[in-house]
């Protein structure tokens, strides 16, 4: 029987993917697959796996559909836990091993998420992540790592029986960026918690495949979906409490690009608000779906908010 789906998202990352497979292929013995969902390829990426890799399956997509584009590997999974990941990564051996004994123990765990340590620079690690209540985040770095519960990650292993009640992974949407917190958030609504996992480590490539993309559509496609996110997750009632704090934040981010002549990036953010102003029917749409399956109000929700690193040196993204 199968226990753990690693599933690998791959856009054009052919020089990527002998690292992180053979990375998964050294972890410690367990009853797992791997399915490699490629986001229509144009570097040979297919045959490389095809070649070299008679244990991955691959799921094609007829278009690149960023991160989100793992959702088409969830049919696929026979697993009772999935990890899902990016191509840019190397895992520690026993990853995958410390992150499935820590749900096992813990029923109350939906997600169990590796310390990220930079590829480059073993120094740069992140030991979990923050969200504040005008939904901007990030990581933060700290000199004495823990086991803690935070409000996402973008690598981690979650139990498929949640995967199942929303019938998807993430928003199909958000193509790239805040689909981790949508995801992490959702989790929270239905009682489990969202948990760093120091002892599991990933070396991470630092964002390689986003440094190809130009900054101000990663910075609309950020806006755009923590501001989605912000809508879809809280109750009513927060709503209205935080919604002057993020227009308020999302202004002062608009006059910080206007003061140092990024006015693209400061347009992207304008879009964004824009975007979610017609979009909002959708987005309406969407929170119903997900409010139906909510079981803990936002008490527990805000539990893992904290405007601790909003303005601090200590924030890092990886």
């Amino acid at each position: 029987m199968i226990e753990v789906s690693i599933v690998i998202v791959n856009y054009n990352g052919k020089d990527l993917l002998k690292t992180a497979i053979d990375s998964i292929n050294k972890q410690t013995k367990e009853n797992y697959e791997i399915i490699l969902v490629d986001n229509n390829s144009t570097d040979d990426s297919i045959d490389f796996i095809r070649k070299n890799y008679k244990n991955v399956r691959i799921v094609q997509n007829k278009e690149n559909e960023g991160y989100v584009g793992i959702n088409s590997a969830i049919k696929h999974c026979k697993g009772k836990y999935i990890f899902f990941a990016n191509n840019d990564l190397s895992l520690d051996r026993n990853c995958i091993k410390k992150l499935k004994d820590i749900l096992e123990k813990d029923k109350s765990i939906g997600i169990a998420s590796p310390k990220v340590v930079n590829y480059l620079d073993k120094n740069l690690k992140s030991c979990g992540t923050w969200v504040s209540r005008c939904f901007y985040n990030g990581h933060f770095k700290c000199s004495k790592d823990f086991m803690k519960e935070i409000p996402y990650n973008g690598v981690a292993l979650i139990r498929r029986e949640i995967v199942d009640k929303f019938g998807y992974l993430f928003d199909k949407d958000y193509f790239i960026y805040a689909e981790d917190l949508d995801l992490g958030l959702r989790v929270r609504l239905l009682g489990y918690k969202v948990v760093h996992v120091p002892e599991a480590v990933i070396h991470h490539m630092h964002s390689i495949t986003l440094s190809r993309s130009k900054k101000y559509k990663l910075t609309y496609l950020m806006e755009r979906n923590l501001l989605s996110t912000f809508i879809k997750i809280l109750s009513v009632k927060n709503i209205v409490i935080f919604a002057p704090y993020a227009i308020i934040m999302r202004f002062i981010g608009m006059a910080k690009d206007v003061l140092t002549f990024k006015f693209i990036n400061a347009g992207a953010r304008l879009l964004a608000l824009s975007t979610i102003i017609i979009n909002l029917p959708c987005i309406i749409r969407k929170r119903d779906s997900i409010q139906k399956l909510r079981k803990k109000d936002d008490s527990f929700l805000l539990q893992v908010f904290s405007e601790r690193y909003l303005f601090s040196k200590q924030k890092i993204n990886v």
